[in-house]
């Protein structure tokens, strides 16, 4: 989920990029629909997502706007976007046709299909994104770094903002990443983990799972009884194998910047 922008969607599988090696799609791209239709989202699991995504990202409370959310966030960059739980066609039009600073994002847990059509020719479409939760362990087992690493989580302000660190022991070198913010926005009480990263050397190896269990017990201490994130087409097939339930696809469209040759007059 690497994208040349400032502003990349919630990563929760794949690379620690140097630089960024993919580039968004057109609006005319059709992805890969779900096997199968999926239920509507429960709007607490959407507001629950994003109140942990804005603790993850160092942002303030999400503010309820349009039926849904305006968020800022800080991590990795300072950059805005509004999340809707579904797509309402009026809302979504009149919106869009509102903004005119590009680089913003709107989220919404509806198919490419369902937003296209509010969409100018300008605007653009990111990698597709998979919302999901899971049921956390009341007991998970003991977190164990294989050989040659070593792993560490911290809670980064004492109230559950966690960041998990897995170190190349013989270089010093982070090997992966990721953080989780918990969240009492809905019930029962959840953490939402994102930018959950293994660097290309270090693939292969457990690393992204490791990451993973180390999150969710240091989580299940403070209180998590469930889990939930955003995933790329890749870590969907991998949560999925793991128990975690797919709930919608998430679309996230934005008005791109101009190209360094447009200049900014």
């Amino acid at each position: 989920m690497n994208l040349p922008i400032d502003n990349p969607p919630i990563e929760t599988a794949g690379s620690l990029p140097s630089s960024p090696s993919s580039s968004p799609s057109s609006p005319s791209s059709s992805p890969s629909p779900p096997s199968s239709p999926l239920p509507a989202v429960h709007p607490d699991l959407v507001r629950a997502w994003v109140h942990g995504l804005a603790r993850c990202r160092g942002a303030a409370a999400p503010v309820a706007v349009h039926g849904g959310f305006y968020v800022e966030v800080r991590v990795p960059v300072r950059s805005h976007r509004y999340v809707f739980a579904a797509p309402d066609p009026d809302v979504l039009r009149d919106l869009i046709a509102s903004i005119t600073t590009p680089g913003l994002w709107v989220n919404v847990c509806a198919p490419r299909a369902d937003i296209a059509p509010a969409l100018p020719p300008a605007w653009e479409f990111a990698e597709p994104q998979f919302l999901m939760s899971a049921a956390l362990p009341p007991a998970p087992a003991p977190v164990a770094a294989p050989a040659g690493y070593t792993v560490e989580t911290v809670d980064e302000d004492g109230t559950g903002v966690l960041q998990c660190r897995v170190l190349d022991t013989a270089t010093g070198d982070l090997a992966a990443r990721g953080r989780a913010g918990l969240t009492g926005a809905a019930t029962p009480p959840s953490v939402v983990f994102d930018m959950i990263n293994t660097s290309t050397e270090h693939r292969r190896r457990g690393l992204g799972t490791l990451v993973m269990n180390a999150l969710t017990a240091h989580a299940v201490r403070l209180g998590a009884a469930r889990g939930i994130l955003v995933a790329s087409p890749a870590g969907r097939a991998l949560y999925r194998s793991l128990g975690w339930r797919l709930h919608a696809p998430v679309t996230a469209v934005r008005l791109p910047p101009p190209t360094e040759d447009e200049g900014t007059g």
